[in-house]
């Protein structure tokens, strides 16, 4: 069979010898590589999500071959790619940053839409009171309510607790479940909120959907 070289977004080249396409639907793995490729290097979807400009795929994934055979091996049906548990922070899709976790985890760690409002994520200012409503964005439980604070350094200090704590909570039930990995465990056991200001909306980026 011949094989495609067809380059995707400019860099990825599908020299998979194989049919990507199955029932008149693109196989999972070559869906999700498409997907990785499109957030690191299209400027049109950059322009809409600027939290992925700077972003990279590693030379090894650029040719579909290798990420198919990384993905049959790990990936976990109904499981989302993730590149920055592992790794906090990370700009580089790679075997050595990436895995696979349930779409619970990957919301929970996901970068909030943009606010109309300058204050910090989970932060709300009430009308016509002062001070400041906390809330906590919870996969079973809903929008939670964490409690009213007349200073806001407070009521960002106790919205950063309530996160923390429950991220590690949530990390604790999936392990003992055997639903992530003792990799995927110790990073979310350690997870931090980033640093928040009036200028910077909600958390800083630790997950995306690539399923």
């Amino acid at each position: 069979m011949k094989i495609r070289m067809k380059k995707i977004f400019n860099v990825g080249v599908n020299d998979y010898v194989g049919l990507v396409t199955s029932n008149g639907v693109k196989i999972r793995s070559y869906s999700t590589w498409k997907s990785m490729l499109m957030r690191c290097y299209s400027d049109k979807y950059q322009i809409k999500y600027p939290s992925y400009i700077g972003c990279i795929v590693c030379a090894e994934w650029l040719y579909f071959s290798n990420f198919k055979r990384w993905f049959d091996e790990n990936y976990v049906e109904g499981y989302q790619l993730d590149k920055d548990i592992l790794v906090n922070g990370n700009k580089i899709y790679s075997p050595e940053t990436c895995c696979f976790v349930p779409q619970e985890i990957n919301k929970m760690l996901v970068c909030p839409p943009k606010r109309k409002s300058d204050l910090p994520q989970g932060i709300v200012k009430p009308k016509n009171r002062k001070g400041y409503n906390v809330y906590l964005s919870k996969h079973k439980e809903g929008v939670v309510f964490l409690g009213y604070f007349l200073e806001k350094e407070k009521a960002l200090s106790i919205y950063n607790e309530e996160k923390e704590k429950y991220v590690h909570n949530m990390a604790e039930q999936y392990f003992l479940k055997g639903e992530i990995t003792a990799q995927v465990y110790n990073a979310l056991k350690v997870y931090k909120v980033k640093p928040q200001n009036d200028k910077q909306n909600g958390e800083t980026k630790n997950k995306e959907n690539l399923s």
